[in-house]
């Protein structure tokens, strides 16, 4: 799973906050027997692009995302990698 909310954050010399976002990305096997636990990763990131998406999930071996709507996670089905694309399934 992965989603993204925004934030306030600092802007330094302004003063002022600006808007951020944190992404958050969930995975938990225990509903199918996986020997992992469960674990949330959040990161941070000054924008919404699917290339956070995309940067984000390097390294990760699945092949299905739950995520929402949102047209940048798009980027993800071209995706090279030795499993192929992310399938992304959305909101069951």
């Amino acid at each position: 799973f992965m989603d993204e909310t925004t934030a306030p954050v600092l802007d330094p010399g302004r003063g002022q906050t600006k808007k951020g976002y944190f992404w958050a990305s969930v995975s938990d096997d225990r509903g199918h027997s996986g020997p992992s636990p469960p674990i949330v990763l959040f990161r941070y990131a000054p924008g919404r692009s699917g290339a956070f998406a995309e940067q984000f999930l390097d390294g990760f071996n699945g092949r299905f995302l739950q995520c929402d709507a949102y047209d940048g996670y798009d980027r993800l089905t071209e995706v090279a990698r030795p499993q192929g694309p992310w399938t992304l399934v959305h909101c069951w």
